[in-house]
């Protein structure tokens, strides 16, 4: 058994922009942990899984808060903006609902309120709901350091289990999404034990764009959780529904092709058979979820 203790001694610094916590992380960046919300990290601290002798808090830079359109269209999310803001901003529960209910779906109100989307994003656990629902919306990240900027596909974002492709003097700033096609639409599903308040044990993402017509897939993105070491998109399955007509043929192979590319693992949650078969039914699920919004924004089920 793990036991909680008495946090360790830390001195706290407290940027007010982007450039001051950048400039900090490069000085102090091999005995310093950033602190957004907070919800994993002072766990991991009391458990005295990390020890660093400086925490970088990230609430008084104010350009880290936030969701704004830009003026090409997409929309930036900062990375301190937390759960509770997605799920209530207007401009992602009227575009990209697919985000805001994934972020509805973790944690209770307590929680929501504190943690941050870039938290979710770079504590690069497999079972994190945000990253697959960002990934099949195409999202990017914004990488910051003393030297400049940098911005990745989250898809790349997770080269290995608990890793992420940041530099030690890198600072997530935010996510970025392109506009979405009005023939668009996705979901987000998950299965869990107890309701929002536990890991998740399988979730698959599904976004997709219809035809005119309204019957076949002109584009498809299937990402997971919990079905592989890191967060997943499944480019082989989506290949298997590209160009197709809507049929239950066509969900039955995409879901295959999603259990060939995934590779969850057992665990005291559930075992690898138990999560294969998950996978197979949430994505058949998730992608008639996701061609049903999508085809309720263009007024056409047929």
């Amino acid at each position: 058994m793990t036991y909680l203790r008495r946090l360790p001694k830390f001195e706290y610094l407290a940027p007010r922009t982007i450039a001051e916590a950048c400039d900090l992380l490069a000085a102090y960046h091999d005995r310093a942990e950033l602190l957004a919300g907070g919800t994993d990290l002072l766990m991991q601290m009391r458990r005295r899984e990390t020890t660093p002798a400086y925490l970088i808090g990230l609430k008084g830079v104010t350009e880290l808060s936030g969701v704004r359109k830009l003026d090409d269209g997409n929309v930036f999310i900062g990375a301190m903006t937390t759960l509770h803001t997605i799920l209530s901003s207007p401009v992602l529960r009227s575009h990209y609902d697919v985000l805001a209910k994934a972020a509805a779906g973790i944690g209770g109100p307590e929680l929501r309120n504190v943690a941050t989307v870039g938290g979710n994003i770079a504590g690069a656990l497999p079972c994190a709901d945000l990253p697959p629902a960002l990934m099949t919306l195409g999202a990017k990240v914004r990488l910051a350091s003393s030297s400049g900027e940098r911005i990745l596909p989250l898809e790349d974002f997770f080269p290995s289990f608990g890793v992420t492709a940041a530099r030690p003097d890198e600072l997530l700033t935010g996510i970025e999404l392109p506009s979405v096609p009005l023939s668009s639409g996705g979901i987000y599903l998950k299965f869990h034990d107890r309701q929002s308040m536990d890991m998740t044990t399988v979730g698959v993402s599904a976004f997709v764009t219809l035809e005119q017509d309204g019957g076949s897939f002109r584009d498809v993105k299937i990402a997971v959780a919990s079905g592989a070491p890191v967060p997943l998109r499944l480019r082989k399955a989506e290949a298997v529904l590209c160009g197709r007509t809507f049929a239950e043929e066509a969900l039955e192979e995409a879901a295959l092709a999603v259990c060939e590319e995934a590779n969850p693992r057992s665990s005291w949650r559930a075992t690898r058979d138990y999560r294969f078969a998950l996978l197979k039914n949430l994505t058949k699920r998730a992608i008639r979820g996701a061609r049903e919004n999508a085809a309720s924004r263009t007024g056409d089920l047929s």
